[in-house]
């Protein structure tokens, strides 16, 4: 039984540093590209409106 909790003791020490690493690198590159990637306002362009069928505007 001691044996398993050295196991898990070392296997949390090495997981420890892969979870903070994945976490920074998504909070700082994940937002990044998403940042980046965001649409600007007032450079998006214009549709025309999609009709349905009957010629009806569509309500959004």
């Amino acid at each position: 039984m001691h044996w398993l909790m050295e196991t898990w003791g070392g296997i949390g020490v090495v997981l420890l540093p892969v979870a903070a690493a994945l976490l920074l690198e998504e909070l700082t590159f994940g937002g990044l590209v998403r940042l980046l990637l965001a649409p600007r306002p007032g450079i998006r362009k214009h549709k025309e409106p999609t009709y349905r069928k009957g010629g009806a505007r569509c309500s959004h």
